[in-house]
C-alpha cells in the first residue's frame, strides 16, 4: 500500500506546512523522528511554547499535537494565552508497593507464545506485578503491550464520576455525564483483597458507565467483560432502562461508539492476541499533567477548553495554561497492527501507542483508519492520586480523557471528578454482581 512521504525541511514554514498537509497518510517516520530516550535534547522547566516558536519542540510533541499547531486539521491551537504549553519539571512516579514486590516475585514466570489462531501472541504463567519490568528483544512491543494490557498498577475498585462535552463539526456542544466505576478482579496487587477475587470467573477487568445526563438516555448503561484469556474477545453489554434488561452486543461492537460518544469500544478494551506489535523506539514526549490541587474535582472544568460547554472552541478539550504543566516523559512508541484474525472490517490499520516506561500509563493513541489515514485519537492526560501516602498516576483513573474523530471533525471531551479507590468506594459500588451482566438493573435508584 502507498505510503505518503514525510518530508521535513525546517528552512522555510512553507515547506513544513506542506508537509504537515500530506503526513496525515501513515507514515512510521513521523514517530521514528521524534526525540529518542537516550538523546541530549530536553525542555527546561519553565518553557513557554506558542504557535510563535513551536516548531522548535515539535519533535517532543504527539503528533495530532504537532498538526494542530501547524493548522493542518479542523482541530487547531490559536494564537491564545490559553494555548500556551508550559513545561514543568519531569516527575517520579513509582508503582505501589505491593505492586513491585509481585514484580520482584513473580517477573520471569511470564511467558510470551506465538497463538496460530489469530497470528498474535498470548500470555502464560502471569500471576501479578509487571509481567515484563525490562522488556527487551525478543518480542520487545509485544511484552509492552502485554505490560499496558494487563500488567499495570489497578486496584480492585476506583470509582469517579465524568462530565463530558461532545462537539460536533459545527462547534455545538450537547453535554453528557457518566458514572465510570471500573474493576480489577484477578493479578491484583492491592492488600489486603486477595490476587484472585473468587467470584471473577475467568475476567480480569470490569468497566461499567452509567448515563446520567440527559436525562432520556438516563441509566442507560455499557459494561465491558475483560476475560483473562487475551484471544477471547471482550463480553459488551448495553441496559436499556426502556426495557429493564441488559443486551449482550455483537463482538463486531468493538468499532462502535461507547454510548454514542467519540470513544470506541477497542480504544480500552482491545484483545492483545489479535494484534502484532511493532516498537517505534522509546521517545521524550511532553504530556500534560492537571495541576494536583484540582484533578479529579470539579474546579478541574477550568484546566480545559470547553470545559464550561462554550461552543466554537478551536480545540475542545485543549489543556489550558495555568492548570496543567507539561512534563517530559519516556514512553515507549509501539505499533500495534491487527493480525488477520480480526477481519478486513476491523476498524484500524495502525495504532500508536505511546506508553509510559515508569507506571505503564498510556498518553495518547493515533488510530488511523483501513486506509492508513488519520481517524481516531485518544488523548489522555492524568492527574496525580494519593495512594500509600504518596503520589502516584493511576492509569485508570483519568484526570482528563479526550477522544477525537480526525476525519469527521467531532470530539468528545471529558474530565473526572470525586474520584474514590477501594474503601473509600460507596458501598453500592462494591457489593458482589454490580460488575455482572445480571447485576445492571441495579442502576434504576
Amino acid at each position: 500500500m502507498k505510503r505518503a512521504v514525510w518530508i521535513f525541511v525546517a528552512a522555510t514554514w512553507l515547506a513544513l506546512t506542506t508537509t504537515m498537509a500530506s503526513a496525515q497518510q501513515f507514515d512510521p517516520r513521523v514517530y521514528q523522528q521524534m526525540v529518542d530516550a537516550s538523546s541530549p535534547q530536553s525542555i527546561a522547566p519553565g518553557t513557554r511554547i506558542t504557535v510563535h516558536n513551536w516548531t522548535r519542540y515539535r519533535n517532543f510533541l504527539p503528533y495530532f499535537v504537532q498538526l494542530a499547531f501547524a493548522g493542518q486539521g479542523h482541530f487547531r491551537v490559536v494564537d491564545s494565552p490559553e494555548y500556551v504549553v508550559e513545561v514543568g519539571p519531569t516527575e517520579d512516579y513509582p508503582i505501589p508497593k505491593a505492586m513491585r514486590q509481585d514484580t520482584e516475585k513473580y517477573a520471569g514466570q511470564t511467558r510470551l507464545l506465538p497463538y496460530p489462531a489469530t497470528g498474535g501472541f498470548i500470555w502464560s504463567g502471569y500471576k501479578a506485578g509487571t509481567p515484563f519490568p525490562d522488556p527487551s528483544e525478543p518480542n520487545k512491543a509485544a511484552k509492552i503491550m502485554y505490560n499496558l494490557w494487563g500488567g499495570f498498577f489497578q486496584p480492585f475498585a476506583l470509582h469517579e464520576f465524568s462530565h463530558n462535552w461532545l462537539t460536533d463539526s459545527f462547534g455545538n456542544v450537547q453535554p453528557e455525564d457518566t458514572d465510570d466505576a471500573f474493576y480489577r478482579l484477578i493479578h491484583m496487587s492491592d492488600p489486603p483483597y486477595p490476587m484472585n477475587l473468587p467470584d471473577a470467573a475467568g475476567y480480569m477487568i470490569a468497566n461499567r458507565f452509567i448515563e446520567i445526563i440527559p436525562e432520556q438516555a438516563k441509566y442507560t448503561t455499557a459494561l465491558e467483560l475483560i476475560p483473562d484469556d487475551p484471544a477471547r474477545l471482550t463480553e459488551e453489554y448495553a441496559f436499556l432502562p426502556s426495557l429493564r434488561r441488559s443486551l449482550r452486543l455483537s463482538s463486531a461492537s468493538r468499532c462502535a461508539p461507547i454510548l454514542g460518544t467519540d470513544f470506541l469500544a477497542d480504544d480500552s478494551d482491545w484483545k492483545p492476541a489479535y494484534f502484532r506489535p511493532e516498537y517505534l523506539g522509546e521517545k521524550k514526549l511532553l504530556v500534560p499533567f492537571i495541576n494536583e490541587n484540582i484533578a479529579f474535582t470539579e474546579a478541574s472544568r477550568s484546566a480545559f477548553m470547553g470545559g464550561d460547554k462554550t461552543s466554537g472552541v478551536a480545540f475542545p478539550g485543549w489543556p489550558k495554561a495555568g492548570f496543567t504543566k507539561w512534563q517530559l516523559r519516556k514512553v515507549y512508541l509501539i505499533n500495534m497492527r491487527a493480525t488477520a484474525a480480526l477481519g478486513r472490517g476491523y476498524c484500524y490499520s495502525d495504532r500508536i501507542f505511546a506508553v509510559d516506561t515508569q507506571t505503564w500509563q498510556t498518553y495518547s493513541e493515533e488510530n488511523y483508519d483501513r486506509t492508513e489515514k488519520l481517524y481516531h485519537i485518544v488523548w489522555d492526560y492524568p492527574g496525580t492520586v494519593m495512594y500509600e501516602g504518596h503520589r502516584t498516576v493511576q492509569p485508570r483513573a483519568f484526570g482528563g480523557a479526550m477522544g477525537y474523530d480526525w476525519e469527521n471533525n467531532h470530539a468528545t471531551a471529558s474530565f473526572g471528578y470525586d474520584l474514590t479507590i477501594d474503601d473509600q468506594v460507596p458501598g453500592e459500588y462494591r457489593a458482589a454482581g454490580v460488575y455482572t451482566p445480571s447485576g445492571l438493573d441495579r442502576v434504576m435508584k
